[in-house]
């Protein structure tokens, strides 16, 4: 071989071993690198259970589609479809997506926006035990309460069912119940349009015993509110008149006194106590015969828990009141609609 041949092939030699490592190289990365990961939209647009999530991302407008699907860090709690069912009160997942596409993009934005925390990633072993305040994404009144267990991971009434979902842009805990908005304090949700003209009773008398700024505070508070019927029913008892109605009784509590009797202020006002528990107690959270310690300032100070067949409130003095409505959410906690007026003694 002379000289110009050896030094093409000693050339030849080298690119070939060039590209070979070049290959080998190119190979390994392409074995490596992870998949790309996709946004949170993404997921949901490619998820069989999150068809009306999506519908409502696309009917809410670009405002939720483009943070679902944008770089910010999102904690999305995301319902499934079965938990729009029946949040919606529809058949099925089709009839689901058509309610809603009838919402308007600003009530699907409401909705869908507080159910996102933005700004950070929280996955499950992060979460503290106990209860935890959290500000959604939604515009206003949106705080709800994040509670850990060894049961596992609620936020207000929907459990986390799989947690900790990847998404490029945060983490996805997918929930069985679709969160509804609270429309203020506690104080406020109980004397809205929907919900005034059953607690004109119970609002009189926490009116009356100046426990209005107390419910309006950070709580979280859980309330079980007497309606007018159990109110009535019950003052029509401790006045002896069964006739009582209850313009008379708002007006009886209207000129209760320290020492009017056979009610005062003094006893109205630990009453009222005794129906609100200093902690959030969404129903999912609460199990059979747990004892739940109230905001009355003296003993005894406690109620117990009945889940079964109906929810029950059993106080020590009184028969126990059944749940009629539950899990009512309020920026400062939950309230309980129940039947009978607790009594404590």
């Amino acid at each position: 071989m002379n000289k110009n041949n050896s030094n093409r092939f000693v050339g030849t030699k080298a690119l070939l071993l060039l590209v070979g490592f070049s290959f080998a190289i190119i190979s390994c990365e392409d074995d490596d690198s992870p998949t790309p990961q996709q946004n949170v939209l993404e997921i949901a647009v490619s998820n069989e259970n999150f068809d009306v999530l999506e519908a409502a991302a696309i009917k809410a407008g670009s405002g939720v589609t483009n943070v679902l699907s944008g770089s910010t860090q999102l904690t999305v709690f995301a319902p499934t479809d079965a938990a729009f069912v029946s949040y919606l009160g529809v058949a099925n997942e089709a009839a689901a997506i058509t309610a809603v596409n009838g919402l308007t993009p600003t009530a699907a934005a409401d909705l869908l926006t507080f159910h996102v925390l933005a700004g950070s990633e929280i996955k499950a072993a992060a979460i503290a035990d106990g209860t935890t305040a959290v500000t959604m994404a939604r515009a206003s009144n949106n705080k709800a309460f994040i509670t850990k267990t060894s049961a596992g991971v609620s936020i207000n009434n929907a459990r986390v069912a799989t947690a900790d979902v990847d998404a490029s842009n945060g983490v996805i805990h997918i929930i069985d119940a679709v969160l509804t908005p609270p429309g203020g304090d506690i104080v406020a949700v109980a004397t809205s349009t929907e919900n005034a003209p059953s607690f004109g009773i119970l609002a009189s008398a926490l009116t009356k015993a100046n426990l209005i700024a107390t419910l309006q505070g950070n709580g979280p508070y859980t309330v079980f509110a007497p309606t007018d019927e159990a109110f009535l029913a019950t003052l029509k008892v401790v006045y002896s008149d069964a006739d009582l109605t209850e313009e008379e009784a708002i007006n009886v509590i209207n000129g209760l006194t320290e020492s009017s009797s056979p009610l005062s202020l003094a006893s109205l006002t630990q009453i009222l106590l005794y129906h609100v528990v200093p902690a959030s107690g969404y129903s999912i959270t609460l199990t059979n015969n747990q004892v739940l310690t109230t905001a009355k300032a003296d003993a005894p100070k406690t109620v117990t828990m009945g889940i079964g067949a109906a929810v029950t409130v059993d106080g020590l003095a009184s028969e126990p009141s059944t749940v009629t409505a539950a899990n009512i959410s309020a920026t400062n906690g939950v309230i309980h609609v129940i039947d009978k007026v607790l009594l404590p003694e």
